[in-house]
């Protein structure tokens, strides 16, 4: 009796969690003091940004690394603007300036031709 409910509770356990993986959102930055934690997701965002460029801009594989790079590097100013206390006007206007700053360095990147793409599959307001 207590071996079938001892593998009824794990059973349940297991199926619980594994339901609740495929759920999740994105994880948000923690700072405490001057230190920020990244996101334990981040690595995946990135790789998934990257692969998405390189199949839609047919990105070779230098390309593909060098984007996966600035979406890193690019993590901790937009974590900073989105936990930043200020108003959402101000907040916007960082987040446009952020997002300038990034197309310029994807600018280098990708060829001409690449670029006009990537500025078109972004959206307007970023």
């Amino acid at each position: 009796m207590k071996r079938i409910t001892v593998i009824s509770t794990a059973a349940l356990f297991i199926l619980h969690f594994s339901g609740h993986a495929q759920t999740t959102k994105p994880q948000m930055p923690v700072k405490t003091g001057n230190e920020w934690k990244m996101p334990s997701d981040i690595f995946q965002r990135a790789k998934t940004y990257s692969t998405d460029l390189q199949k839609k801009l047919n990105l070779d594989s230098m390309q593909t690394k060098k984007v996966y790079d600035i979406f890193l590097a690019n993590t901790k100013p937009l974590d900073e603007i989105s936990v930043a206390t200020v108003s959402d006007k101000e907040k916007t206007a960082m987040r446009k300036s952020n997002q300038a700053a990034f197309n310029e360095k994807m600018k280098n990147i990708l060829s001409v031709s690449q670029y006009q793409k990537y500025l078109q599959m972004i959206p307007a307001t970023r």
